[in-house]
């Protein structure tokens, strides 16, 4: 349950069905707004769907508030802060955790109550809850991809998966926009928030995963060899060696050349290329002057089609939505 502080209304009910509950159907609409003089306008649009909970959150308030959320039983929770700073005051935790507009983390709260503080500012933000048990069965505890936080889910001590957020990516972004905006309704409405959530818990594991890599040393050596393959794939990205010629040519076996790159660079190779193609082909479809035919060969891909899938899959729109949505080359 979560209620403005000093305020009788409750902005919103975190019901869930349990493991002993579970009803796949389940799929629940609702949408909360409080006018106030004096802290000005909360909306919360909250849906129920299957084992999920998801609330957007759009705050327009005139004065400092504080939150207080009571959780009843164990969950999960992924938080978004699209827009607007936040201090939370988790129950179990001695110390406040602070976000600011464009991060996102993955928290852990047992039976307790937390506050949540915002300043007179507008706020855009996503949450969406995962009982505990849901949680597990989508990810084992043993999964290295989360082996601490299990540990620490297990021992019920509230927290979060890094101490450090991370920033919300333009994939996230528009998969959250992608729920907000969907025109579907009933069963494949049900299907597609379903199939969203589980994704964005993957892109938030993922890049989890890659900052950890990052922060790992490397020997100077090597190092010194991935700035230079990194180098050579800036200047030949349209038509990048394969990974056999690119550990020739900076003198590393490919075993070290890939896993260093990773390490270092925070991505694959053929994701990197991936990016470095994809920011390029923003940048020409926001001039204007060239058709998208052309620009997927200019970023080096021989069939247009296979370039707009690309595009989708990294930006989540078609390449000509950059030129008819207005205003959006100022969100990715």
């Amino acid at each position: 349950m979560i209620k403005v502080e000093g305020k009788a209304t409750i902005l919103r009910r975190e019901e869930m069905a349990g493991s002993e509950e579970h009803n796949p159907e389940l799929f629940t609409e609702r949408r909360v707004a409080i006018q106030d003089e004096q802290i000005g306008l909360i909306t919360d649009t909250q849906i129920t769907t299957g084992d999920f909970l998801m609330a957007h959150c759009d705050f327009q308030l005139t004065q400092p508030i504080q939150l207080i959320k009571e959780v009843e039983t164990d969950i999960i929770q992924l938080d978004f802060a699209l827009q607007g700073d936040s201090q939370v005051h988790m129950g179990g935790r001695p110390t406040q955790h602070s976000f600011s507009s464009g991060q996102h983390n993955i928290s852990y709260m047992p039976k307790s109550k937390s506050t949540y503080a915002y300043p007179a500012s507008e706020q855009d933000y996503s949450v969406i809850i995962i009982p505990r048990e849901v949680y597990f069965h989508l990810l084992p505890p043993g999964c290295e991809l989360h082996r601490q936080f299990a540990a620490r889910v297990r021992q019920h001590k509230a927290g979060f998966i890094t101490p450090k957020n991370l920033p919300i990516t333009p994939a996230m972004a528009w998969l959250l926009q992608d729920m907000r905006t969907t025109q579907r309704t009933g069963c494949l409405k049900r299907l597609f928030l379903e199939s969203r959530i589980i994704e964005l818990l993957m892109l938030q594991l993922e890049q989890i995963q890659g900052n950890q890599l990052i922060n790992q040393p490397l020997k100077k050596a090597n190092s010194v060899k991935i700035t230079e393959a990194r180098e050579l794939l800036d200047a030949r990205y349209t038509d990048p060696p394969t990974i056999v010629e690119l550990a020739k040519l900076i003198g590393l076996n490919e075993f070290n050349l890939k896993r260093n790159f990773k390490e270092q660079v925070g991505t694959t190779i053929l994701g990197y290329i991936t990016k470095k193609r994809m920011e390029e082909a923003k940048r020409w479809l926001l001039e204007g002057d060239k058709s998208i035919s052309e620009i997927s060969y200019w970023v080096g891909y021989k069939n247009p089609a296979h370039f707009t899938v690309a595009f989708k899959q990294f930006y989540g729109l078609l390449p000509s939505a950059m030129r008819t949505i207005p205003g959006l080359s100022q969100q990715i």
